[in-house]
């Protein structure tokens, strides 16, 4: 040491093997992680010092790092990757699943368990939302700056309790961007004239887009019609130009998914929040030979489109499938939670119905065949 006290600089000490040794082993044995300082002083070198050793150490392997992970993050992770890769999706979002879902149990702890399994969706679900805003909100500003008008960016959303679900959840918790240029629409018509829903979609996109200071609009039509009576219904000027603007300008469409159960009864189902109605919609469905449905847009096990004596007024089938097939836009299936959901949300995956899944891992297992046979019973509904 040098009569002042400070330590000498000890000229081509990083390339002294042993010294390199002696510094790893002293930062980090014994499960500790000493300070630069401390194991300087114990060296008899500089600061300075121990961190370039430190560095050479890593760079020629003496010291690796290893990220230890809860096995259930790693499960996550794994089945994420696994359904990503089986179905071709852009986007696997999972949350640990309830194994409890698959045994028998009555109607209550059914909706228990799955309104458990939502609401940690609900939180996956509002980190891809938000990287998807503040990305818009980026390509927004950067056309004002470039003297260009900044486009709107449309996002459509379905009905139903998981969509009522996500666009509460948004709203009780921060978001991290106010968007004025954001637009919220329906991407299906009313499904009860009685009373103003909180499911319904026009109510949802009211919700999603207040939660970030965008703008929403209304599809004024009713869901459910006779499917000889559609043309009819969608012949006012508002209603087209509407079912236009849903159909080219979304970039971005949130929905949940239904089944239509072969040995259920309408009491296990919504498909509308109607009671008489939702029985004649899923008895329609279910003799039509659908197996599942998006806003009532039905599908059969083949995944083709099943046409039944009601139609549902939006986007519908084929858009729905256009949309998830294009590279530029986005649809975001949100289900999971309950068993009934597993064959018919494998059917629309593989007819190419999404882009990005939000489920759990329970279910995830199930889409890449590594639970056994399940067997469904009554399931939470909508």
């Amino acid at each position: 040491m040098a009569s002042n006290g400070k330590r000498k600089p000890h000229r081509g000490i990083t390339e002294d093997d042993e010294m390199m040794l002696r510094v790893a082993t002293d930062m980090f044995s014994g499960g500790a992680h000493r300070s630069c300082r401390e194991v300087a002083e114990a060296q008899h070198i500089t600061p300075q010092a121990v961190v370039a050793l430190v560095e050479r150490a890593h760079r020629e392997g003496i010291i690796t790092t290893l990220v230890l992970r809860p096995r259930e993050q790693i499960e996550v992770a794994r089945l994420e990757g696994a359904v990503r890769s089986q179905y071709g999706l852009e986007k696997v979002l999972l949350v640990p699943g309830d194994p409890d879902v698959l045994n028998d149990l009555d109607q209550h702890q059914r909706r228990s368990i799955q309104r458990q399994v939502l609401h940690l969706m609900a939180q996956r679900f509002a980190e891809h939302f938000d990287a998807l805003l503040v990305a818009a909100a980026a390509r927004q500003r950067a056309a004002i700056k470039a003297g260009r008008g900044a486009v709107p960016f449309v996002v459509g959303v379905a009905w139903g309790r998981t969509m009522h679900l996500l666009a509460r959840h948004l709203l009780s918790t921060p978001r991290p961007l106010r968007l004025a240029g954001l637009h919220v629409v329906p991407i299906v018509g009313i499904t009860s004239a009685l009373r103003a829903d909180p499911v319904e979609a026009n109510v949802v996109a009211m919700d999603i887009a207040r939660a970030y200071g965008g703008l929403s609009a209304q599809l004024p039509c009713p869901a459910f019609v006779f499917a000889d009576e559609a043309g009819v219904v969608t012949q006012t000027r508002q209603v087209r130009r509407m079912l236009a603007k849903i159909r080219t300008d979304c970039e971005v469409v949130v929905t949940g998914m239904g089944p239509i159960p072969e040995t259920a009864s309408a009491m296990d189902i919504t498909v509308s929040p109607d009671p008489v109605s939702n029985e004649e919609l899923f008895n329609a469905a279910r003799n039509a030979g659908a197996i599942g449905e998006i806003c009532y847009w039905l599908f059969g096990r083949d995944g083709k489109e099943v046409r039944a004596s009601y139609k549902s007024l939006g986007l519908g089938f084929d858009g729905l499938w256009h949309l998830a097939r294009d590279p530029k836009r986005q649809v975001v299936l949100v289900t999971g939670g309950d068993r009934w959901r597993f064959e018919p949300l494998k059917v629309a995956l593989r007819a190419g119905l999404a882009s990005v899944l939000v489920s759990d891992t329970v279910t995830a297992r199930y889409l890449v065949d590594e639970l056994q046979s399940v067997t469904a019973g009554p399931i939470a509904g909508r």
